[in-house]
């Protein structure tokens, strides 16, 4: 025991300090090492509340909900005790991200346990699960990136927790309100923990119905307190949504799936499970698209989770039971909304993440379990730890080299920073990393901006709002440069803007309005 604390002492000092190191290193690694551009998207938000310009972006000029409004309130208490220092504050977007990781650590590792028993509950297998999503390099970026992917995975597994003590029957009423709490919470943690919700109240009904033996009236009862809770947790949200931006889906979800065709992600799902399954085994991106790579992690995702409910359904407790059954529904309704309705499929790991502690624990499940059949014991459990523990040491060093970037704006915000006076209006595309950098900034891909949003979806093209706008720059990547020869209204792009700068080695490209708006 005293070698398992030492141990997992040791990874807990390790992880936090890879996680602070930008803090000690300072600029621009603290800018650009972890945060990413869609994570810049939410601290711009979050600056402009602290600054007293409320929920919006542009300079305060362009109200916004393409947010998860809980992180953003979270992130907006560094801003406020510095005045909106864009520098100062990052220190504590880092705190707050390490404080959230570590408080994952824990959590998982209580879920975990319950899972595991009873042959597998012994004190260093729920440490593994814990540590393998703390460390591994995958889970470890997605828990820095600016955004809420750790607060979600945090509250998701807190709510299962809570789950498990109802289930149990413990306090009665008071962990029936708390449940109704911490799924409403949830909601504002991330919006699609609705399926996370459903999943739990789903649950929830079956057991009362066939594990409980309650009539349906008791069931009801019990059930519908906690639900009107966590939708009067959640509604403030929701209405604002529905009220201010005319639904209640936030514009930067609306923005991924427009004119996206079904099953977009589909190809790429069975890649990013295993990634989430095996955080230490990141699949390269040259590999990530070819049917055979995509069949062996599907298969491989296929006989982890059969292997790991097989198993609970077996040898699990009926509370262990019912708590698999959510966090799989949760975990299938995820992969299926994020694989069939939505586009960005370079944020698909992202969108997985919170399903990690559920495919993790299945993984090392797996692996135990086989072991137990094969009559190893649990050689291949620790071949798991051994391995892993191997590459997650590799990967996260490889990712100190000189000459790794994880950031791939810095050019776009260096060019600007150069060349614009700071009442220039800039547009782009993307204008996460940039609109921070440069308040006045107009976002193109509708994530943040409604106005380009709903320019996208009446006219199918943002480049008419950009003639009308009073952007005076764009400032994005090379691909953008081809705007200066499409078509809009009485002509083509390129009649009111010129193409001052397309460098491919550098992905930049720059075009310049000919008669300049002023900055008004």
């Amino acid at each position: 025991m005293r070698t398992l604390g030492f141990l997992v002492l040791l990874c807990l000092i390790f992880g936090t300090g890879y996680r602070l190191w930008p803090v000690f290193a300072g600029m621009p690694t603290l800018a650009n090492f972890f945060i990413t551009e869609d994570g810049y998207l939410m601290l711009t938000v979050a600056r402009n509340m602290a600054i007293g310009n409320g929920m919006s972006v542009s300079d305060g000029t362009i109200p916004t909900n393409g947010v998860q409004p809980l992180i953003a309130f979270f992130f907006a208490v560094p801003y406020w005790i510095t005045g909106g220092d864009k520098v100062t504050s990052l220190i504590g977007i880092h705190l707050i991200h390490t404080a959230t990781a570590l408080g994952c650590v824990f959590a998982i590792r209580a879920l975990a346990a319950r899972m595991l028993a009873p042959h597998y509950a012994a004190s260093h297998w729920p440490w593994v699960v814990a540590l393998s999503w703390f460390l591994g390099p995958v889970l470890l970026r997605h828990s820095m990136n600016g955004l809420e992917t750790s607060l979600i995975t945090l509250a998701a597994v807190l709510t299962l927790l809570i789950f498990a003590r109802v289930l149990d029957g413990e306090d009665g009423l008071r962990n029936r309100l708390w449940l109704g709490v911490a799924c409403g919470l949830a909601v504002l943690a991330r919006n699609d923990a609705v399926f996370l919700v459903a999943a739990i109240f789903l649950t929830w009904a079956v057991w009362d119905l066939a594990v409980a033996r309650q009539s349906f009236g008791r069931m009801a009862a019990r059930l519908v307190p906690p639900g009107l809770l966590s939708i009067a947790v959640a509604a403030p949200w929701l209405l604002n949504n529905l009220l201010r931006f005319g639904s209640i889906v936030p514009v930067s979800g609306t923005a991924q799936s427009l004119d996206i065709p079904l099953g977009a992600n589909l190809p790429l799902l069975p890649v990013k499970l295993f990634e989430t399954a095996f955080p230490m085994l990141p699949i390269p991106g040259g590999l990530e698209t070819m049917p055979l790579v995509g069949a062996i992690c599907g298969a491989s995702i296929a006989a982890v989770i059969g292997i790991a409910l097989w198993r609970i359904a077996a040898e699990g407790t009926p509370v262990t039971r019912a708590l698999a059954l959510a966090f799989f529904a949760y975990a299938a309704a995820l992969s299926c909304y994020y694989g069939l309705l939505f586009g960005a499929p370079h944020f698909l790991s992202r969108y997985l993440a919170p399903t990690a502690p559920f495919l993790i624990l299945a993984a090392l499940i797996a692996a135990l379990e086989t072991g137990r059949l094969l009559r190893l014991g649990t050689v291949l459990g620790w071949a798991y730890t051994g391995i892993g523990a191997v590459l997650i040491l590799g990967l996260l060093v490889r990712a100190l080299l000189p000459g790794v970037t994880l950031q791939g704006h810095e050019q776009v915000v260096e060019w600007t920073r150069e060349n614009l006076p700071e009442d220039t209006w800039a547009g782009a595309v993307q204008t996460g990393t940039l609109g921070y950098w440069h308040d006045r900034t107009l976002n193109l891909d509708g994530k943040v901006n409604p106005e380009a949003l709903t320019a996208r979806r009446m006219q199918g093209s943002v480049l008419d709002y950009v003639v009308r706008s009073k952007i005076d720059v764009i400032v994005d990547w090379a691909g953008v440069g081809i705007w200066i020869t499409q078509p809009v209204e009485g002509g083509t792009f390129g009649d009111t803007f010129d193409l001052v700068l397309q460098d491919q080695d550098r992905d930049l490209s720059v075009m310049v309005r000919r008669i300049p708006r002023g900055g008004s």
